[in-house]
């Protein structure tokens, strides 16, 4: 028998049937612009424009009223006018609709006439057992099982393991696109809006029985039933890691985000507290939130704080220690019995001291050689190889040189890059056989100079997140090592292990 919960999940993410009131044909409406997204990104079920004035919308037939709708109806998206919502919302329970997307805004971020009538709105929802999502909501997408981006978040998703919550749209839609951008892919999105009804607590509760999400990203202003937000986060959290951007900080921010959704801020000390007992991850920035996920979605579980550096340049090594000594990271000292094994493998003019300086390597499997050597006979629980990509940009710029002919440019070109690709493709086993962390830093310049076939892609497509600098790096994988510390305090029963947090290194398709 579906349960309350099932239904209404199915209702908001899998619906089969979509009424959905205010199509619009003009451009620059939001009643056009959702629709368009829903369509257009491949909404396999039915889809029923609703608008008084009747017609068509680009070959589809627009329904003047519900009434009028003989099927079955999942789901309503609602985007008329404020004073039109009610009487909109009023049709829906004639037909059994569970769950109501309210786009529309001017209601409590305005103030209290918007106030009074965003509670009439919910007091009508409720007395008919309807769910709302928002009002003032971007909207939600759903990868799974078909795409439905109903909002204003356009933009093509990867289908993934990773939600976000966000009371904000466009910083969802920021956080999504962010992830997307890094081969991240995206499991359910919601803009939660002014969450009059569906609050943070209840898509965390939907989302922790989803079997496609396996980490949730949240943006939150203000919590509005913190005990329970306390008691689902302590019992997520161990199972799915939850990475959290905490909005309206400083007094300013704090009244901003009371305009924005009538999100009330409350005592970030309190707040702050709350994560830590709850073994929430809290980052600052969205890029922040993106290497946190990459490091979670495509690195094992890091065992401890011991660190081995291997470097291509001894600057990237100094700063890559002091932002290890920052993050409560530590460099072990190397035995003599790992520096004679070292010295068999590495030239001669190698650091003998951990960063392990290369400077400039004879071949390039030195890396991996060493990488090895360092995980069998150190206590190392991660190793940070930095300052790769250079042969490739090397060989680029041989390729696209006026100066040397292209017969002249092609056997070293190739040379440098394949032997740069085979140790990519030597690092991605080594993660997989060695079971530590293993995380490519690659100079920046490589992720500005892609092309096809190159490094990146190729991580990309092994599932292995590459950072452009030893701080993002170290950053992502304190962050990690904490959130493991954390949840050990209250582990996941075997039955919830099963479903997995997704840390496990898994090749994208």
């Amino acid at each position: 028998m579906i349960t309350e919960r099932q239904r209404i999940f199915s209702s908001i993410f899998e619906p089969k049937s979509i009424a959905f009131f205010g199509a619009s044909h003009n451009v620059f409406k939001w009643g056009f612009n959702i629709l368009h997204n829903i369509v257009n990104e491949g909404f396999k079920g039915k889809i029923y424009p609703i608008n008084p004035k009747g017609g068509s919308w680009y070959g589809m037939k627009i329904y003047e009223d519900l009434d009028l709708i003989k099927d079955t109806i999942d789901l309503a998206i609602i985007v008329v006018k404020k004073e039109l919502v009610k009487d909109t919302l009023r049709k829906c329970p004639q037909r059994n609709i569970p769950a109501a997307i309210i786009i529309t805004a001017g209601f409590s971020e305005t103030g209290k006439e918007g106030a009074l009538l965003e509670k009439e709105v919910l007091d009508l929802a409720h007395k008919h057992s309807m769910r709302i999502v928002g009002p003032n909501t971007m909207g939600i997408f759903s990868a799974w099982p078909t795409p439905l981006m109903a909002t204003m978040a356009s933009g093509h998703k990867i289908p993934g393991e990773v939600a976000i919550i966000a009371q904000s749209g466009n910083l969802g839609s920021s956080i999504s696109y962010r992830l997307t951008r890094r081969n991240i892919g995206i499991s359910r999105l919601i803009s939660s809006g002014n969450e009059a009804d569906l609050k943070t607590a209840d898509y965390l509760e939907l989302l922790e029985h989803d079997p496609k999400t396996r980490i949730i990203c949240l943006y939150v202003e203000g919590i509005r039933e913190g005990r329970r937000f306390f008691e689902l986060a302590k019992r997520i959290s161990p199972k799915k890691p939850m990475i959290l951007i905490k909005g309206g900080k400083s007094d300013m921010g704090a009244r901003a985000a009371m305009s924005h959704t009538g999100a009330m801020a409350g005592n970030n000390e309190v707040f702050d507290a709350m994560c830590r007992q709850t073994g929430i991850i809290t980052v600052d920035s969205m890029d922040d939130m993106v290497d946190v996920c990459g490091m979670l979605t495509s690195q094992p579980r890091p065992r401890g704080n011991r660190v081995g550096i291997i470097t291509l340049g001894g600057g990237w090594g100094v700063i890559a220690t002091d932002a290890c000594a920052a993050n409560g990271l530590v460099l072990p000292k190397l035995k003599d019995s790992t520096i004679r094994m070292l010295d068999k493998v590495l030239p001669p003019y190698w650091s003998r001291a951990n960063p392990v300086d290369l400077v400039a390597p004879n071949r390039i499997t030195v890396i991996t050689d060493a990488i090895s050597i360092l995980i069998e006979n150190e206590d190392i629980d991660a190793i940070l190889a930095l300052g790769l990509g250079y042969p490739t940009l090397r060989a680029m710029v041989w390729r696209s040189s006026p100066i040397i002919p292209r017969e002249d440019s092609d056997a070293p070109s190739r040379l440098m890059y394949e032997g740069e690709m085979q140790l990519m493709e030597l690092l991605v086993g080594q993660i997989k056989k060695l079971e530590r962390p293993i995380i490519p830093v690659i100079d920046i310049m490589a992720f500005d100079r892609t092309e096809n076939h190159d490094l990146l892609n190729y991580l990309d497509s092994k599932g292995i997140m590459a950072y452009p600098s030893p701080e993002k790096a170290i950053y992502a994988l304190a962050k990690v090592l904490e959130y493991t510390k954390n949840t050990k305090l209250f582990p996941a029963s075997e039955e919830d292990q099963d479903t997995g947090s997704g840390l496990q290194v898994q090749e994208k398709t």
